[in-house]
């Protein structure tokens, strides 16, 4: 239960034994909350794993306590209480592996013997007492340190047809960053929070929500263009081969050349696999193939930053490799990369790129319109494409696991946003430490699911598992055979910042205070979720009154409410006659 008052103390909650989930939510929302007052994310993430741990300490050896967090003093001090057995031996509880947690406790996964060492490592100060029979009480304090965020507005690829828009609410509830609203019938999208990753555009039944590309005619405004194909796009074609394909996307004035972005995926995972060995420090290291992953990364848990391989993903070396490849075959022509896309996210990236100033693909066009154009003109290719190929372990990289099987290290693959979101929870908490590498891909079925595909996301995955497999054997294509790991062409050059998109206000005092009004709001409210008031949760919608861009008659649980009491006094003076009939001038 979260308390606005007294006004230094920032969010408090109660836990009992047993209550393994609740930590973990009630968790997510104090991180939620130092992020919305400017905490830093570095910060916050600690306090988030002090928090976390304790909290834990209670629901395994406790009857019940309470986590509080306050500002003072410039820093955050939380404080955890619990009534229970109290600690023996503190000296012995605070070294690493000491656990007195029951077997059952253990066989979940809980217990390990490291959560007052984690929270003592991850304060700036810790002071511990405990009582037997009685209970324990910590302090622990956490200096913010300085921050740097990142400015830059967002280009967005997804975008809103008003027109087409009836209010639904359907797209609300799958924003895994909380960027749409519903006010007046009509949805409206925050881009601050967009990271283009199409979920809304999956959802919509009215085809209200869009994703802009380039057309087919911009190929009239090059002089050579080479097609950058996703290894996703062969997956899309039941009785088209991958040659033919090629071969098509080339007649009638289309491409002159295909390029197999799985070549360069091939390069990249070489250089990922060099990088992950060479760093043991941080685990577990997340890739940077998926553009809307590394955007959900800068906006909801830039605390992972240093998790990120800073590689630059295979459209863009792809790009550059094409590129370089037609200025030597063609020194007369002009090239130009055009990116088949199969999402939002990997338009927006070449439009806008993270990582780098500017992208190497000079446009992209959507799957479906390539899709479309082979279809249209398979008929007129007689051979196929004589073009650069990739070992099947490119070509597997369209779909989830695929990065994960090339790359060969102790890792996960995760697929489908709010799926990888879970995934991150962990990580921000300090679990998954063993694990070496992430795949983390926005879409359900990797690239192949992503919604500007065609095919059935899961006949394309086998699909493409099948021409993968059929290819393990080929070789690295000759064009990327004499490029090393540590090329800075393969490396990102700018630094990714984090987006600080939840802040209720730039002045650090006037958020605090926003954020007490915040959970008072809240209290007042069912707490159902309900979407019905255009705001995909309750503490969204807090958010919203706020920040202005709700009142609380949004709320039908709350006008219902308002007009219950309004019935009420009107059937109260319904009843009360004038004193000339004989009757109180009031009600009694």
């Amino acid at each position: 239960m979260a308390v606005a008052a007294p006004e230094r103390l920032l969010y408090k909650y109660s836990v009992s034994s047993g209550e393994f989930s609740k930590v973990g939510a009630e968790t997510s929302r104090l991180k939620r909350a130092l992020l919305s007052i400017g905490f830093p994310p570095d910060a916050s993430r600690r306090a988030l794993i002090v928090a976390y741990e304790l909290a834990m300490n209670i629901v395994i050896h406790a009857t019940q306590g309470t986590v509080s967090t306050f500002w003072k003093d410039g820093a955050l001090e939380i404080v955890v209480t619990d009534s229970g057995p109290g600690i023996e031996d503190i000296e012995m509880a605070m070294t690493e592996g000491y656990s007195t947690a029951p077997a059952h406790v253990k066989e979940m996964g809980y217990g390990a013997g490291m959560g007052l060492p984690n929270a003592k490592a991850c304060s700036d100060s810790m002071e511990i007492s405990s009582q037997l029979g009685t209970g324990t009480h910590v302090v622990c304090h956490i200096f913010p340190g300085p921050q740097e965020t990142s400015a830059l507005p967002y280009f967005h690829s997804v975008k809103l047809e008003t027109d087409r828009c009836q209010g639904c609410t359907n797209c609300i509830k799958s924003c895994p960053t909380e960027a749409i609203r519903v006010r007046d019938g009509k949805a409206f999208i925050l881009e601050d929070r967009c990271i283009d990753c199409g979920e809304c555009i999956r959802r919509c039944p009215n085809n209200a929500k869009v994703a802009v590309a380039d057309g087919w005619d911009i190929l009239d405004t090059f002089d050579y263009k080479i097609a950058l194909v996703a290894p996703s796009f062969y997956g899309q074609f039941s009785d088209v081969p991958p040659a033919i394909a090629k071969a098509a996307l080339c007649v009638d004035g289309g491409f002159d050349e295909v390029f197999d972005v799985a070549i360069a995926a091939d390069l990249v995972t070489a250089a990922m696999r060099e990088y992950v060995k060479a760093r043991k420090s941080v685990r577990p290291l997340i890739s940077t193939s998926c553009p809307a992953v590394l955007r959900f990364i800068q906006v909801e848990y830039p605390s992972l930053l240093k998790h990120l391989i800073p590689c630059e993903a295979p459209m863009e070396i792809a790009a550059w490799l094409a590129k370089d490849k037609a200025k030597v075959e063609h020194p007369e022509r002009s090239p130009a990369a055009v990116f088949i896309s199969p999402c939002p996210a990997k338009i927006t990236a070449a439009r806008q790129p993270v990582g780098r100033g500017r992208s190497n693909v000079d446009a992209a066009i959507s799957m479906d319109q390539a899709y479309a154009w082979v279809k249209r003109h398979v008929s007129q290719v007689t051979a196929g494409a004589e073009f650069p190929e990739s070992s099947g372990y490119g070509l597997g990289w369209g779909r989830s696991g695929g990065e994960l099987m090339a790359i060969d290290l102790k890792g996960l693959a995760v697929d489908g946003i709010m799926h990888v979101a879970s995934v991150f929870e962990e990580i921000e908490k300090g679990a998954l430490s063993d694990v070496d590498f992430v795949e983390a891909q926005a879409c359900s079925g990797g690239c192949v699911g992503g919604c500007l595909a065609v095919a059935n996301p899961f006949v394309a995955k086998a699909r493409l598992s099948d021409l993968a497999q059929a290819n393990l054997e080929a070789p690295p294509n000759p064009v990327i055979r004499d490029i090393s790991p540590d090329d800075p062409a393969l490396w990102m050059s700018v630094e990714i910042l984090p987006r600080p998109t939840f802040r209720l206000d730039e002045d650090a005092q006037e958020a605090r205070s926003k954020l007490a009004e915040l959970e008072r709001v809240l209290k007042e409210l069912p707490g159902l979720d309900c979407g019905s008031c255009g705001a995909p949760t309750c503490r969204a919608f807090a958010e919203d009154v706020v920040l202005g861009r709700g009142t609380l008659s949004d709320c039908m649980f709350k006008l219902r409410q308002r007009l219950e009491t309004l019935a009420q006094e009107v059937k109260d003076l319904a009843g009360i006659r004038p004193p000339a009939m004989g009757g109180p001038t009031s009600k009694p």
